[in-house]
């Protein structure tokens, strides 16, 4: 039961990793149905008042950029600390990715390419593919494919058969709109025993069958 909710988060946070990654470059937009009050210089009485959800996100924005100081300050009392730095990318990651969502995508991407290096600083010390996949999720919130695939590729290298490379990677081409790699990587996923692989594999062919040519 534990595995398989740890599986449904990391396939929603699959998802959301590459929708804010397509709003970064400006992607998302056209590929949405417009919203009612979109173009039209109007705001719907219920859109001006913030919702539960806002102000839960707002709360969780204050409190990243407060343990932002906090590592900031440890950082510089244990340089080179890979414990340290670790929990400063990982922060400064989920800090951007929030200020993608809100919309601040200047201060998103800023903060992110901080991360990536706070990562890339660790990973010259010590090998982790966990943290190669952050990496990743980091280059790819940035826009900066290529380098979120030579990471997902090192891993691949290592391990052929990391079921979260491969899907990550499935997802990049579809940033991308690399139809075509995409699909291969989901024909092979979808032919994994794991129920919620094989089940998330098939509903993304299904998305992309018009798509391929």
């Amino acid at each position: 039961m534990l595995r398989m909710f740890r599986e449904k988060r990391f396939f929603a946070k699959l998802v959301l990793w590459v929708l804010v990654g397509m709003l970064a470059v400006g992607v998302l937009i056209t590929t949405i149905p417009s919203l009612p009050w979109v173009n039209t210089g109007s705001v719907p009485d219920g859109a001006r008042q913030p919702a539960p959800e806002q102000q839960e996100q707002q709360t969780r924005l204050d409190q990243l950029q407060q343990l932002i100081e906090q590592y900031k300050k440890m950082s510089a009392e244990r340089p080179g600390d890979t414990n340290v730095l670790t929990g400063y990318a990982r922060v400064e990651a989920e800090l951007g990715r929030l200020y993608m969502i809100e919309g601040q995508q200047a201060k998103g991407q800023e903060v992110l390419r901080q991360s990536a290096e706070h990562y890339r600083q660790v990973l010259a010390r010590t090998e982790d593919t966990s943290l190669r996949l952050e990496l990743a999720d980091v280059y790819q919130l940035l826009g900066s494919y290529d380098q979120a695939g030579e990471q997902l590729q090192a891993v691949l290298q290592k391990e052929p058969r990391n079921l979260q490379a491969k899907a990550r990677l499935g997802m990049l081409y579809e940033s991308r709109q690399d139809w075509k790699r995409a699909a291969e990587v989901w024909q092979e996923l979808a032919g994994e025993p794991d129920p919620q692989t094989k089940e998330f594999a098939r509903e993304r062919l299904r998305l992309l069958k018009d798509k391929v040519k």
